[in-house]
């Protein structure tokens, strides 16, 4: 199929084809004159849709043409468009010059019909150019365009999930707060109406005032298990595992490129969150102190039946000493959960698994 550029292109060697067949009217004899056109218009047509190497070829069987035959100096506009177009300007000289040697053969007419066909081809081929120019900067605007838009959704999407994560995290801290300020307070000046309560029961005589004081106290520690439950369910919904781990990986972004992959629902357990950070941090902090290697990555996926952490770098290591405090940490917080952990290295760099099955953690 053709582009715009190639109809372009066709359009105006028809319109310089046309002039050319103007000035071969000339010859009486029509065979020889008929056969120039349609040899001419072959290579022409080769020159255009071949490659640079075909293409050269063709128009120096062209301009050769011009010498051999002075028959096909009648096609010199046509050839001096795809020598322009082609930016081979030698070859447009040279065939010029087979005009010179053969002028008598030309009546005046024809000349200056050749004349007017160089010029023709010229003006054309320059406003094509003109137009083939304008249509790739055209072109080259329009991808610019799309570029700056694609990048420009990216850094919105980018900035409304830093957003999102900025107003979660502050939701999250407003939630800890509000449960350390019921803890703090009313939960002590419970604990302390109770224990009150508890002596005035201790001391008083009365049987009749004394159940009203059992009844009371129940109602204060029903109140108080309430509260305790609430403050622990506020504790518990404020962890985010995601937004934790994006803060403790911010500063050794600069160092290594860290890549988190999470697959897990939101009702994973507070104590499994507080295990997996714990030794991801310790990880992190292990790679900072001792990993040669750049990259790290960081997994946590939900399974039917436990949950899985996996966090590894690529940096070379060789014996694991046992004696770590940081490898026992890690260790007591997974067997404390019923879970298990395997830690391995080796040249390919560090790595930790650790596997805490649901049915004793939720």
């Amino acid at each position: 199929m053709f582009g715009g550029t190639d109809l372009n292109r066709l359009a105006d060697k028809a319109a310089v084809l046309l002039i050319c067949f103007v000035i071969l009217i000339g010859y009486e004899d029509f065979d020889v004159p008929v056969v120039a056109l349609l040899v001419t218009a072959a290579l022409s047509s080769v020159s255009q849709s071949f490659s640079a190497r075909i293409s050269l070829i063709s128009e120096i069987v062209m301009a050769a043409l011009c010498f051999a035959y002075p028959v096909f100096c009648c096609m010199i506009p046509l050839m001096l468009y795809d020598f322009l177009r082609d930016k081979r300007p030698w070859i447009a000289i040279f065939s010029a010059a087979s005009v010179i040697v053969y002028a008598g053969n030309f009546s005046t007419m024809q000349i200056m019909l050749l004349l007017c066909g160089a010029l023709t081809a010229f003006i054309m081929w320059r406003n094509t150019s003109r137009l083939e120019e304008a249509e790739k900067k055209l072109i080259l605007t329009r991808d610019n365009s799309e570029e700056m838009n694609l990048l420009l959704q990216q850094k919105n999407k980018q900035l409304c999930e830093n957003q999102d994560n900025e107003i979660k995290l502050a939701t999250m801290k407003e939630r800890n707060r509000i449960a350390r300020e019921i803890h703090d307070n009313v939960g002590h000046m419970l604990t302390r109406s109770i224990l009150q309560l508890g002596a005035l029961i201790i001391i008083n005589k009365d049987d009749a005032q004394r159940e009203s004081l059992l009844s009371l106290k129940d109602t204060l520690d029903s109140a108080m298990t309430s509260i305790r439950n609430s403050v622990h369910k506020l504790h518990d919904d404020s962890i985010d595992l995601k937004l934790a781990v994006n803060e403790a990986v911010k500063p050794i972004q600069e160092s290594f490129n860290v890549e988190c992959d999470y697959d897990f629902s939101e009702s994973m357990p507070k104590k499994v969150k507080l295990c997996f950070m714990g030794i991801i941090k310790e990880c992190l902090s292990n790679t900072v102190k001792h990993s040669s290697g750049d990259s790290i990555k960081i997994s946590v996926r939900e399974h039917p039946g436990f949950y899985k952490l996996e966090v590894s770098d690529n940096g070379s290591c060789g014996r694991i000493s046992d004696s770590g405090i940081g490898l026992s940490t890690m260790r007591e917080r997974a067997e404390d959960l019923g879970g298990i952990i395997n830690i391995s290295a080796s040249e390919k760099g560090f790595g930790v698994v650790v596997s805490i099955p649901k049915k004793d953690n939720e």
